[in-house]
């Protein structure tokens, strides 16, 4: 008996428990028959009508920034670096000496060629001379002349080898990070500085061969470096190539840019807009109403039901995105009003209010206040 009396009273215990949560539930029952069987309260959301808009018809890809000019400059003779006019980074003019290099020998080596020049000119006016009263003969004065013309080579190697001592920027253009010090010993070839004219610049970017047809020169093309400043740079489309990648399939167009802001770097990987024609037609909703899955996209569409606002899940077909907005190519009609806000926390069929208070304003073009 003593072992019975703890067994009863848990078995009471559980049934006093059992009962409680039995009459619970059935009341939350009884509450939800009342009310319909509304399980949750309407969830208050944003809704935007979905409507035509006219967005321009354009390509876009990723493209490489190139300087209109760029070289590696390089020594063409060989000798010391005896003085450096330049600082890394600097803007230079075209003509600009950046480099001299020693050139003691062949000055010394063009005085001695002057010489000899200034001599065979003597000599040779006085065999002209001779000749003329017939005291020379022509082969002595075809010498002579010889002799001038030799003399005048070696004059102008010298003055040509001393001018490429004086290394000069061929154009106008930012030096990179020198790469020579005083008294480097230079070889012909030897890298010295790059110089880029980025005044103007080339973008060139790769175009798959079915939208070939719709590239032709003179396209306006539109060029943002992205990050923080997201800076756009216009121009146009200046050549097409004339043959297609076997591998990518792709074909790379260029466009010039001015680039009088130096916001464009040669090198800078940017996104590239060129627009191929008149704007199209397309039906186009707010990309926060998109909720992305693997199984598909859809959204919710907000229906009048026996007097009641209910969200419909939609299966959809995206197309391409401008500023704030997707579009919508296939599953939705123009004139239906979407959620554009807390679609996250909704479900098929759902009871919804739309909300008063106000919600932001999409924008096809939009400007964040931080850049």
């Amino acid at each position: 008996m003593k072992i019975l009396k703890p067994v009863l009273m848990s078995l009471v215990i559980t049934a006093v428990l059992v009962g409680t949560v039995v009459a619970v539930k059935m009341d939350q029952f009884s509450v939800m028959a009342e009310g319909g069987g509304q399980i949750q309260p309407p969830e208050t959301v944003s809704v935007f009508v979905a409507a035509e808009q006219q967005w321009p018809n354009t390509y876009t890809a990723i493209g490489t920034v190139e300087a209109d000019e760029g070289i590696m400059i390089s020594a063409q003779v060989p000798g010391k670096v005896k003085r450096i006019t330049f600082q890394s980074g600097a803007e230079v003019k075209a003509g600009d000496v950046l480099i001299e290099q020693e050139s003691i020998n062949e000055a010394a080596q063009l005085n001695a060629a002057q010489a000899r020049l200034k001599l065979a000119k003597t000599s040779y006016q006085r065999i002209k001379e001779l000749k003329t009263n017939k005291l020379a003969s022509q082969s002595e004065l075809d010498t002579a002349l010889q002799q001038v013309e030799s003399a005048q080579g070696d004059v102008d190697d010298l003055n040509a080898t001393l001018q490429k001592k004086l290394i000069r920027a061929p154009f106008d253009g930012r030096v990179g990070i020198r790469q020579v010090d005083l008294g480097t010993d230079l070889q012909v070839g030897t890298a010295i500085v790059s110089l880029q004219a980025t005044n103007r610049v080339r973008v060139n970017f790769p175009v798959p061969q079915d939208w070939l047809s719709q590239m032709n020169t003179g396209l306006p093309v539109e060029v943002a470096t992205g990050g923080r400043t997201n800076q756009v740079v216009t121009g146009v489309v200046t050549a097409i190539g004339t043959e297609i990648h076997p591998e990518t399939r792709n074909v790379t167009v260029q466009s010039s840019l001015d680039n009088a802001s130096k916001s464009l770097v040669p090198g800078m990987a940017v996104t590239t807009t060129v627009t191929l024609s008149d704007p199209h037609t397309v039906l186009a909703v707010p990309a926060a109403s998109i909720i992305y899955a693997p199984y598909g996209d859809t959204l919710f569409v907000v229906d009048e039901k026996d007097g009641k606002l209910v969200a419909r899940q939609q299966f959809i077909q995206t197309g391409k995105a401008l500023g704030d907005f997707i579009e919508v190519a296939k599953g939705l009609k123009a004139g239906e009003k979407v959620v554009s806000a807390g679609a996250f926390k909704l479900f098929n069929n759902q009871a919804v209010v739309i909300g008063t208070k106000p919600t932001p304003e999409f924008k096809a073009n939009p400007t964040p206040t931080d850049s």
